[in-house]
């Protein structure tokens, strides 16, 4: 099966679910890659956020031999959620489900077409917004900017729990946690890792899926050396800083959504709003969400610590709502995405080619990631998953062609 049959089958199909448990003996990936497209030999998986627990359920339904060296000790990546916060999960990272976004790989399936009952997930759509401008608050129609919300949410769950329950549970045992990749050497037959405790992996395969600011700033040293061109592009793309803020207040004083300066930057610059993370969600909670990335997050991430970020929230909130938030704050937590030594940012902003990004090296070093999905289609999580698939029929096709 060549490249377009793969992407026609993946369209047209509609990508049957492999992931649920009745569905798993009669449903395999085998419907997405020939039987043909397999790989006999050991493929090491760097990175175990959705892309690489992706990847690992790929593998493992293939049953090729395979391990995940992760940096962190916890698996996930971006996706990453908080359970005693409130009486509901609260998505620490990725939240919002695009489903204007085609790009929708089997595991998914399911849930794009809501034939998951388990995660049901309902339209973003506030009813009450503001924006606050040059020291003033303006109540704005909501329904007049209905393209701003065309968005989906979790109804009482996450997007960890969306993997973690269906994804991870048959590639745990595979993963090692504790263990950032410092060097791959891809010179000789086989391919060598080396991790920053000084230990060996030896693969026949390998697949990169490490957040794009981890290559840009060069904690990963290739043996040879990435081709200029594409480091070049590596560093051409651009994933901000960033971060998330939840604070849950005695008395609801704000609107749905509160957008701050200018709304039209917000849509196409970077995201700068507060929001009510109860939306859709059974609770009688009061929480208020902030999300802030890019150019206007430098001046929360740029504190150097969770306190003085709130502190600073905590003012910006007094000086809009008349001092209401001091009068009715709680607590709070604070998910500093800019902080995270092994992420070290929010996601990428396709400044770059993802076809070049991800070209593989030598067949035998392959990328995938919300930043190297080869049709630029996506940055969001199924597009990092999507990523996977196509890095990995890559792979299977260019084994193929070997005789491996």
């Amino acid at each position: 099966m060549n490249r377009e049959e793969f992407l026609k089958k993946f369209t047209v199909l509609g990508l049957a679910s492999p992931f649920m448990a009745n569905l798993l003996s009669s449903v395999s990936n085998e419907e997405f890659f020939g039987s043909e497209e397999s790989f006999e030999g050991k493929v090491i998986i760097v990175g175990a956020g959705v892309a690489g627990i992706s990847a690992g359920h790929i593998l493992s339904q293939k049953k090729i031999d395979f391990e995940i060296l992760e940096a962190s000790s916890v698996h996930g990546g971006r996706v990453k959620k908080i359970d005693d916060f409130a009486d509901f999960p609260i998505d620490l990272g990725a939240e919002w489900v695009h489903k204007f976004i085609k790009a929708r790989p089997p595991i998914l399936k399911s849930l794009f077409d809501g034939e998951n009952p388990d995660y049901p997930i309902f339209r973003y759509f506030p009813e009450t917004y503001s924006l606050w401008k040059d020291g003033e608050l303006k109540e704005k129609n909501a329904s007049k900017h209905w393209y701003i919300w065309n968005d989906w949410k979790f109804t009482q769950t996450t997007w960890y729990d969306f993997f973690d329950e269906l994804v991870t549970p048959a590639i745990k045992e595979r993963i090692n946690y504790n263990s950032p990749v410092k060097e791959i050497d891809y010179s000789s037959e086989k391919v060598v890792l080396k991790t920053a405790t000084g230990k060996e992996y030896t693969a026949d395969k390998v697949l990169v899926t490490v957040p794009i600011k981890i290559l840009q700033n060069r904690y990963i040293k290739f043996i040879p050396a990435l081709p200029e061109k594409q480091t070049k592009e590596i560093d051409k793309e651009w994933m901000p800083n960033g971060l998330k803020v939840f604070i849950e207040f005695s008395e609801k004083f704000y609107p749905e959504v509160l957008v701050l300066d200018n709304l039209v930057e917000r849509i196409v610059v970077g995201n700068y709003v507060y929001y009510d993370a109860t939306l859709g969600k059974k609770t009688a909670k009061n929480i208020l969400g902030l999300l802030a990335d890019g150019h206007e997050s430098e001046k929360y991430v740029s504190l150097k610590s969770d306190e003085a970020i709130i502190k600073f929230v905590m003012k910006e909130l007094d000086e809009i709502f008349d001092g209401k938030a001091s009068k009715y704050y709680v607590k709070h937590i604070v998910q500093n995405w800019t902080a995270e030594p092994f992420i070290q940012g929010t996601y990428s902003h396709r400044k770059a080619s993802a076809k070049k990004l991800s070209a593989p090296l030598d067949d035998k070093v392959y990328f995938a990631g919300e930043a190297m999905h080869p049709k630029g289609r996506t940055i969001a999580v199924q597009g990092a998953s999507e990523s996977s698939y196509l890095a990995l029929e890559k792979m299977f096709e260019a084994a193929a062609k070997k005789g491996r």
